[in-house]
């Protein structure tokens, strides 16, 4: 983060609320007003001062006098007295001399009587004034995602526009032996480009704008054409397939030659993923990553890796998008001490239950809900011990 001088101020653009779902705030986003903006029954029924009712019960219920009923969308005209209730609905505002409101199956009404027939504490069946927010208040982070926990929130702040980041992230695979994915008939040694998928759907869920530019051959100039090409249009270089190591992959060569910083992290101790390589160009603020081949260690060096790396970029924040908790194992798993492990795993009846894959299966993860992690101090985990989950 230091190197790179993360964050970024990156490119964002403003759309209306309705069109920002799915991307990340580019700024803070504070409220301007109370919400709500004045004392609103949470209940129908009647609004009154809880003291009228005081003890009462069906044996011994409380009688007091309707004086009006509370308009929708309007203030009352009329102010709760001695002896008085109004008839008020969900959302109403409540008039003045009432703090709280009785439920309608808690009251029977003959003519202008209301028998009631519960007690009520000042301040129950209603919502005060900013009780949610007050005016000022944060509500959402520089960087929050736009979806139905935060957009409702928006809305109710009266917020119809928001700006967002527009951080463009090119994609590019690499590998003679990699093919289209519409291609029909694989010949021996081809395989289909799985990962571009993989990525851009995953980058697409977590609100940046993935950019496709198509499969590299194994040669150093197909590569750098490539590359300087995504470098010139996007803020992020994702290289998939080329982080192995073999006299035909240039993915190292290449970032060795970027501006500096350059080529900053040759391999990750975690497996699958080992072969990550990172660069970054402060100046030009660009970020790149070349991403191993196989499908699996692919994602999980994109999940772990990337998505912080990206939060870094646009917040200063690393977190990563998982929940994390413990949960006990349904099977045992045997690790290697020294490296940061990882397996996809379903939950079941409240255990976590290990789906055993090899790296370059990419079925596991239609499956899983999330990944076992065993840390580098961790070899084994025995039935029943409990062990950490990163759900999705």
């Amino acid at each position: 983060m230091d190197v790179l001088a993360f964050p970024w101020s990156g490119e964002h653009e403003t759309l209306k609320l309705e069109n920002a779902v799915g991307r990340r705030l580019a700024h803070p986003v504070s409220s301007s007003e109370d919400s709500p903006p004045f004392h609103r029954s949470t209940r129908d029924g009647y609004a009154l001062s809880s003291a009228e009712c005081y003890g009462a019960s069906p044996s011994n219920p409380a009688f007091l006098t309707v004086c009006g009923e509370v308009p929708m969308g309007t203030l009352p005209s009329f102010s709760i007295g001695n002896g008085e209730c109004a008839l008020i609905h969900t959302g109403g505002i409540l008039p003045e001399g009432s703090d709280a409101v009785v439920m309608t199956e808690n009251a029977e009404r003959s003519g202008k009587w209301v028998e009631i027939r519960s007690a009520v504490q000042s301040g129950e069946n209603i919502v005060f004034k900013g009780e949610e927010f007050s005016a000022n208040t944060p509500l959402l982070k520089q960087g929050t995602l736009v979806d139905f926990r935060s957009a409702g929130l928006l809305a109710s702040a009266g917020v119809s526009y928001v700006d967002v980041f527009r951080i463009k992230i090119g994609i590019i695979s690499t590998g003679d032996e990699i093919v289209p994915c519409d291609t029909q008939e694989l010949l021996p040694g081809q395989f289909r480009d799985v990962n571009a998928h993989l990525l851009f759907s995953l980058l697409e869920r977590e609100g940046f704008f993935p950019v496709y530019y198509g499969i590299a051959g194994d040669s150093q100039e197909a590569l750098s054409r490539m590359t300087n090409r995504a470098l010139e249009e996007s803020s992020v270089v994702l290289l998939s397939g080329g982080s192995s190591v073999s006299t035909r992959d240039y993915c190292s060569t290449l970032l060795e030659s970027l501006p500096e910083p350059g080529l900053l992290i040759r391999g990750i101790l975690m497996s699958p993923g080992k072969p990550t390589l990172i660069a970054g160009m402060k100046r030009e603020r660009k970020l790149v990553m070349g991403l191993p081949g196989h499908p699996f260690s692919c994602f999980l060096a994109a999940y772990t890796i990337l998505l912080p790396l990206l939060n870094a970029m646009c917040t200063g924040n690393t977190s990563g998008p998982w929940k994390s908790l413990l949960l006990p194992s349904a099977e045992s798993i045997f690790g290697h001490s020294g490296i940061e492990e990882f397996l996809p795993c379903v939950i079941e009846n409240g255990r976590a239950v290990p789906l055993p894959v090899k790296s370059s299966f990419a079925k596991a993860l239609s499956r899983a809900d999330g990944l076992f992690r065993l840390s580098a101090s961790r070899e084994t985990v025995r039935p029943q011990e409990e062990v950490e989950v990163w759900l999705w």
